[in-house]
């Protein structure tokens, strides 16, 4: 799979320079969340900052339609808080992907620049995380507080032992975008990305991640909006 998300980076760079369309770099904010179900239990967690970073580019269809592909690091994950018993826990779960969207846009002329919207698939492919727990325990007046931190592994490994979150390697979403794009190559989007695939190993359990993103960046190879 990693292979697979190379090679199409290589593809649509190379297409890019060859249609003399344009290629930039992005950066921004990411507000994550999940939804967990089990026997028993279901929950979704509270939005979580994390950090994106990565290339895109913007490739003319013509008739106002272009293709924009974009490969991407982001942290995605959430906050959980849970009651059980006398137990309170709360939960940060960091899950880091490699991120592939290859969507679809058409564009408005807007003053100086463009107006566009888009939609297209996400596949992610996780490379690593941590979960930071705490519980606090009250025993009649006694407060007991203890921390867990473990690691989240992308193995897909059933029942695995020990504290460690197992998860799927392979994620998959539907998303959405909607930005402006300055004449001179200068651009803000912002994304949702809905989780279709269930990323959890284990039987009868689900885990979907979901997010919210703002990217601001700069597309180089032109200067002129497209119409």
């Amino acid at each position: 799979m990693k292979k697979l998300i190379l090679s199409a980076a290589v593809i649509v760079a190379a297409f890019s320079a060859s249609a003399q369309n344009r290629i930039g770099l992005q950066a921004g904010g990411a507000f994550s969340t999940y939804n967990v179900e089990a026997p028993g239990f279901e929950e979704k967690s509270d939005s979580k900052f994390g950090f994106t970073v990565g290339a895109v580019a913007d490739i003319d269809f013509g008739n106002s339609v272009s293709f924009r592909p974009e490969l991407n690091f982001i942290q995605k994950g959430g906050e959980l808080k849970t009651t059980f018993g006398n137990t309170k826990s709360q939960t940060e779960t960091t899950l880091s992907y490699i991120q592939f969207s290859p969507n679809f846009v058409y564009n408005f002329k807007a003053g100086t620049g463009k107006l566009f919207i888009g939609v297209g698939p996400e596949l992610a492919l996780g490379i690593g995380g941590k979960n930071e727990s705490e519980n606090v325990t009250t025993v009649g007046s006694t407060v007991i507080t203890t921390n867990n931190n473990s690691d989240v592994r992308f193995d897909g490994k059933k029942n695995a032992p020990g504290n460690d979150l197992h998860l799927k390697r392979i994620d998959l979403g539907a998303n959405a975008i909607v930005g402006y794009t300055l004449a001179n190559g200068a651009f803000v989007s912002a994304g949702y990305t809905a989780g279709i695939k269930n990323i959890s190993p284990e039987d009868n359990s689900s885990w979907k991640n979901s997010g919210f993103n703002v990217k601001v960046g700069f597309l180089f190879g032109g200067t002129k909006a497209k119409k």
